[in-house]
C-alpha cells in the first residue's frame, strides 16, 4: 500500500511539473512584440510625368578639316583639358605654303603695277585738265588704272583663301574644354570632313529626353524637373530650356532638353552619355505614399507590414507606382487609415501578436 502511494505521488508531481512548463511556454508564445507604427494618409505631391534621356554637354563639337593630307602631329589625347585657341592637330601643308608664297609674290607685283597706274592716271588727269592730253589718253589710262586695281583685289582675295586653307591645316580648340574622343593618329591621312577630335565644354550639361506626342502639350519652357542618374542618390534640379517643334525625324517622339543645375558633389558625378530619368513637375495631386525602406521585396512581389484589427502582424502585398524622393506611391493593396509597422524589436512573421510602443 505504501509503495502504491509513492507511485501515485510521483506521477502527480510529474504531471503538475509538465502542466506548469506548458503554461510558461504558452505565456512566452503569446507575449506581444513591441513595434512603432504610423497611419496611412494621403500626401500632397507635385504631379509627375516620367521620361528617360541621355546626359550631354551643352557645348560639344566634332573637329574636322577641309584638307586632304597626312597628319603631321596630334598634340592631345583623350581626357586632356585644353584652352581656347590651343593647337590640337597639324596637317602637312607644304603645297599650300608654296602657294601662299606665290600669292604673296603676285600681290607685290599687283601692288607695284597699281602704284604705277595710279601715278599715270593722276598725271594724265592733270594734263587733261590743262588741255594738254586728249580724251582718248584719259580713257585709256583710266581703263588701265581700273584693271590694275582689280588685279590687286583678286591677288588679296587669293591670299585670304590660302590663309583659310592653312587654318584647316592647324586645328585649334574652338573653346576651352576636354577632349572626349580621338579619331586619328600621327601619320594617318586626313580627308575633308573626316572627324579628327571630339571636344566638349565641362560643367555645362543637359539631358536630352524623348517625350511622346500625347504628352508634349503638358510641357512648357521654364518648367521644373528632377533628374536622376544612377551615380547620384539625390535628384538633380533641372529646367526645361528647349522643346522640339517637330517630330519629323524621330517618329512620334519630341526631343526635350533639360538644363541641369547640380550642386558641387553632383557636378563631379555627371558625365556625357549617362542614362537619366526625368521627372517633370507641374501642378499638385494627392497620393498614398510610404517610405521605400518599409517595402519588403519577395521575388517579384512587394509588401509592407501592417497591423490587423486583431493586433497581429499582417504582410500586405502592394502594387507600387512612381517614386517621390524617399517615398514611393502605393497604387493598390493599402487603404487610408491602415496602420503600417515602421519598426519592430524582432523579426516579424504573419500572425505575430503586436503591441504598439
Amino acid at each position: 500500500m505504501r509503495t502504491l502511494n509513492v507511485i501515485i505521488f510521483t506521477t502527480l508531481a510529474v504531471l503538475f511539473q509538465a502542466c506548469g512548463g506548458n503554461s510558461s511556454e504558452s505565456e512566452k508564445d503569446t507575449k506581444a512584440m513591441l513595434v512603432t507604427s504610423e497611419t496611412v494618409q494621403l500626401s500632397t505631391v507635385s504631379k509627375i510625368s516620367q521620361y528617360t534621356g541621355t546626359v550631354a554637354s551643352v557645348n560639344q563639337s566634332t573637329l574636322s578639316t577641309r584638307l586632304l593630307g597626312q597628319v603631321k602631329k596630334v598634340y592631345v589625347s583623350e581626357g586632356d583639358v585644353v584652352k581656347e585657341g590651343q593647337l590640337l592637330v597639324s596637317i602637312r601643308s607644304n603645297d599650300i605654303k608654296a602657294k601662299k608664297q606665290q600669292v604673296e609674290a603676285n600681290i607685290l607685283q599687283a601692288e607695284s603695277a597699281f602704284k604705277h597706274a595710279t601715278d599715270d592716271f593722276k598725271r594724265i588727269n592733270n594734263l587733261f585738265s590743262s588741255n594738254s592730253a586728249t580724251q582718248k589718253e584719259l580713257d585709256d589710262i583710266t581703263v588701265h588704272y581700273e584693271m590694275t586695281k582689280a588685279h590687286l583685289e583678286v591677288a588679296k582675295k587669293a591670299k585670304d583663301e590660302v590663309d583659310e586653307m592653312l587654318s584647316y591645316a592647324n586645328i585649334s580648340a574652338p573653346y576651352s574644354g576636354v577632349i572626349t574622343q580621338k579619331f586619328i593618329e600621327s601619320g594617318d591621312m586626313a580627308n575633308p570632313g573626316m572627324p579628327l577630335l571630339a571636344i566638349e565644354a565641362p560643367r555645362l550639361y543637359e539631358v536630352r529626353a524623348k517625350v511622346p506626342e500625347i504628352e508634349i502639350y503638358k510641357i512648357e519652357k521654364g518648367d521644373k524637373a528632377e533628374v536622376w542618374i544612377d551615380a547620384s542618390n539625390q535628384a538633380i534640379s533641372g529646367i526645361i530650356t528647349h522643346i522640339s517643334p517637330s517630330s519629323r525625324f524621330s517618329g512620334t517622339q519630341f526631343e526635350v532638353r533639360i538644363s541641369l543645375q547640380p550642386n558641387e558633389i553632383q557636378q563631379s558625378l555627371i558625365r556625357s552619355g549617362l542614362f537619366a530619368r526625368v521627372n517633370h513637375l507641374k501642378g499638385e495631386e494627392r497620393k498614398l505614399l510610404v517610405d521605400e525602406k518599409l517595402v519588403i521585396e519577395r521575388g517579384q512581389l512587394n509588401g509592407v507590414w501592417t497591423i490587423s484589427k486583431s493586433n497581429q502582424a499582417l504582410l500586405r502585398w502592394v502594387r507600387l507606382g512612381k517614386t517621390y524622393g524617399a517615398k514611393v506611391e502605393v497604387i493598390s493593396g493599402l487603404s487610408i487609415n491602415d496602420i503600417l509597422i515602421t519598426s519592430s524589436t524582432e523579426r516579424l512573421f504573419d500572425g505575430t501578436k503586436i503591441q504598439v510602443n
